[in-house]
């Protein structure tokens, strides 16, 4: 009869057991994007954090740190991205609220004159504005045909040059998140304001421009880290005094073959970019509290 219970009860909780242990199925989907990310991304990482510390030594960081050529990108990089930032999604709000709130047609024209640029590739995007704000470009032409300016005004090789093409390629990485949040905004809601008594400028500043705050918060989350390792753009737009951290790596690796100064700049730039979508990411978060605070 023990044995009986035994074989009925004895094994019940290892069954148990092994069914509490048992993998789920996503798990194995996991596998080989694992494995790509391990490859191509932690490894070669790990290599670049390797290379940067030779026999553990700090002196590269150390370098970045005293140097004042070595700060002064470093603050360059982060003042053009974050005028970039500024003007890309000031650029990015009408038009995506015009994709949002215009009507089908309007939706369609948009979107395709937004999307084409992607089929183009980066390089040639760049070079194309070296033909527009040369001296004897397009845009002076203009300038000059229509009397606002009695001599070509210099727009290459300044800081003017590099945020005009920066903006340019990360418009629709601004514009797309945008007008996700906005297509979610019942216009109805200014219309009820209207009736109240507020005119559309009240109506848009307490409304809509709170509701579309979160659209607002990744269109710059994304410009602002995108702006940061730019390197064909301000290569090709810029001026030598202008340069920024990331034209500076490629100068250590390709041209002083300083690797492990180029690398330690690289984890440096990482971690400025990492700090700086969280300190975007602390910011939305607080406002998404303070708007529901106020809301509630």
């Amino acid at each position: 009869m023990s044995t009986t219970f035994n074989d009925e009860f004895g094994d019940r909780p290892r069954a148990t057991f092994a069914r509490s242990f048992r993998p789920a199925p996503w798990i194995g989907l996991l596998v080989p994007s694992a494995i790509f990310l391990s490859l191509f991304f932690i490894f070669p990482l790990l290599k670049l954090i390797a290379i940067s510390l030779p026999n553990g030594s700090t002196e590269f960081y150390r370098q970045i740190f005293t140097t004042p050529l070595f700060l002064r990108v470093i603050g360059e990089t982060f003042r053009v991205s974050f005028i970039v930032m500024i003007v890309t999604v000031v650029v990015a709000y009408p038009y995506a609220y015009a994709m949002a709130h215009g009507g089908r047609k309007v939706l369609l024209l948009l979107s395709i004159a937004l999307l084409i640029p992607f089929w183009v590739s980066l390089l040639l995007r760049s070079f194309s504005w070296i033909i527009l704000l040369q001296n004897s470009g397009l845009i002076n032409e203009i300038l000059l045909a229509t009397g606002l300016t009695d001599r070509p005004l210099r727009l290459i090789r300044t800081p003017v040059g590099v945020a005009v093409g920066m903006v340019h390629i990360l418009l629709p990485y601004a514009v797309l998140p945008l007008y996700t949040v906005m297509k979610k905004i019942d216009l109805r809601l200014l219309e009820a304001s209207a009736i109240c008594g507020a005119n559309w400028l009240r109506g848009f500043l307490r409304i809509y421009l709170p509701l579309s705050l979160p659209g607002i918060a990744a269109a710059a989350i994304l410009a602002f880290t995108l702006s940061l390792g730019f390197y064909i753009t301000p290569s090709l737009l810029g001026s030598p005094r202008d340069i920024m951290i990331a034209q500076l790596i490629a100068g250590q690796f390709t041209e002083q073959l300083n690797f492990g100064l180029g690398a330690a700049l690289a984890i440096v730039l990482m971690i400025l970019t990492a700090v700086a979508f969280g300190i975007f990411g602390v910011a939305r978060t607080w406002l998404q509290s303070r708007n529901g605070a106020g809301r509630a």
